[in-house]
């Protein structure tokens, strides 16, 4: 057998506790392969595998489209559809941030603050449920609850019609598209939702990597796919899916696992409580847990967390590093039956600060 043979070897019998000092030569062997051929990832019992994929493309604007699409963009930017006519959906989910606010959480009419972090919005249709605690599971749904929402626009769907349907530039519009009057919710949520199908997050190193990476053979490599990643990118991505654990709720092309988890960020019985799933579900099992984020274009995204506690990017990895917040009810908790577990999934990982910083340079390039 030769060197490189046995180096080989040796890294695919020691995929769970790699270090800074894992020769990046042997992860450039391993990572030059198909998915299917690369390091066996770190995964908890009972975790289903899904590997790392690339986003599907968006379909193309057609001209059968085309009159649908714009009417969408028009009424994700237009503030009659909310009480003051002041907000609208374009107010809270900024183009230039993935469709998100920057804000640790959203403003909504009269300045309320709400007390979670704004969504960004990309591939919609990849998506199970929706909202952080996942209150619905159709992006028909989703797209009509903020604006009658009394914290985000405050408007009842009877008077945003109402308005629609009095203002002759829309009534033609909508008439043009779906052929048929009065405007209805259904007409209203089905072009909002038109609109926000075709977002989508621009290409980087990660996806260039990926995409060349499905196209090799499953039996052997011949291209240099891991040129598109430095040195500590490449770690990085070797980290995310062993020693660090984060493939266990961060896999698939969303980078999320459309599952709920309680990470210990719930505050019950405190002044920030959020019991999330819980107050949808009123499942006991549902207490504190938040749907898995994305990390697709995630230094846009920030603050980051369903409460937007985390403003840099260490912090975060600290956090998981230590194994996620596992808080104590307090002795006045009225319902201490109640008080949620930090999932299982999270535990202390013993990263290095190089093995934390190179998975911050990863992140960078998602």
């Amino acid at each position: 057998m030769t060197l490189t043979k046995i180096a080989c070897a040796i890294l695919l019998l020691w995929p769970f506790t790699p270090s800074a000092t894992v020769p990046i030569d042997m992860l450039r062997q391993q990572y030059n392969q198909h998915p299917a051929k690369w390091p066996q990832a770190s995964l908890q019992p009972g975790i289903t595998p899904a590997e790392l994929q690339p986003l599907p493309v968006r379909p193309e604007v057609t001209e059968d489209n085309k009159q649908l699409l714009a009417l969408g963009e028009q009424l994700f930017n237009e503030p009659k559809l909310s009480r003051d006519n002041t907000l609208s959906c374009a107010g809270c989910h900024q183009p230039q941030l993935m469709f998100s606010d920057g804000k640790r959480s959203a403003v909504g009419i009269d300045q309320q603050q709400g007390k979670r972090n704004t969504p960004a919005i990309f591939a919609l249709e990849l998506w199970q449920s929706f909202f952080w605690d996942g209150r619905t599971t159709t992006a028909l749904e989703q797209a009509l609850q903020p604006i009658e929402n009394p914290i985000e626009m405050d408007l009842s769907l009877a008077t945003a019609l109402e308005r629609l349907n009095a203002d002759t530039q829309y009534r033609q519009q909508f008439a043009a598209v779906f052929g048929k009057s009065p405007i209805t919710s259904t007409q209203l949520a089905q072009a909002l939702v038109a609109f926000q199908l075709q977002l989508t997050v621009p290409e980087t190193a990660f996806d260039r990597f990926l995409h060349a990476s499905y196209q090799l053979d499953k039996q052997q490599s011949t291209q240099n796919v891991t040129e598109e990643l430095n040195n500590q990118q490449l770690l990085g991505l070797h980290l995310f899916r062993t020693k660090a654990g984060c493939l266990n709720c961060h896999n698939g092309p969303l980078l999320s696992d459309n599952q709920f988890h309680v990470t210990g960020l719930h505050y019950m019985g405190r002044a920030f409580e959020d019991l999330g799933r819980y107050d949808v579900t009123g499942n006991p099992v549902d207490v504190g847990k938040f749907r898995t984020p994305s990390l697709r274009a995630v230094t846009k995204t920030g603050p980051w967390m369903h409460n937007g506690l985390f403003t840099q990017f260490d912090g975060i990895i600290a956090f998981y590093n230590a194994g996620g917040a596992r808080p104590k009810p307090r002795s006045d908790l009225k319902h201490p039956e109640l008080f949620p577990q930090t999932s299982v999934l999270l535990k202390p990982l013993g990263l290095s600060k190089e093995e934390q910083q190179a998975l911050i340079t990863f992140l960078q390039i998602l």
